[in-house]
């Protein structure tokens, strides 16, 4: 993390291809905006994750609009918050939930419903 979303944009241009790149920031989620500027760029065959699930997701939709050119592989946070989701809920309701299958897939589906009314 650097001071400037210009900064970031620096340490991006020295990735080689195939590098990771994460916004674990909480910007796009927890406020508005990006860690990087919409000139930046990302790596060859490389990878973006978005660890965010909700807000504007601003760096998401960067990633996304460059993947192709880039062969960049992108993730969005959604699964993983899912995965985390789950784990707590069984954990609370002391009910072992699949982390795969017919009822994960029921779970995830009310989740998403529930994510785009927000």
């Amino acid at each position: 993390m650097t001071p400037r979303p210009q900064d970031n944009d620096a340490v991006m241009r020295r990735l080689g291809k195939g590098a990771l790149v994460v916004n674990a920031t909480g910007l796009g989620k927890d406020g508005p905006g990006s860690p990087i500027t919409d000139a930046a760029l990302f790596p060859e065959t490389g990878l973006a994750w978005d660890f965010n699930y909700r807000g504007d997701l601003q760096f998401l939709r960067q990633a996304r609009a460059r993947a192709q050119g880039r062969g960049l592989h992108v993730e969005d946070g959604w699964l993983y918050f899912i995965y985390g989701w789950l784990a707590v809920i069984a954990e609370v309701f002391h009910k072992p939930i699949p982390f795969s299958g017919p009822v994960f897939d029921e779970l995830s589906r009310i989740a998403e419903r529930e994510r785009r009314a927000a």
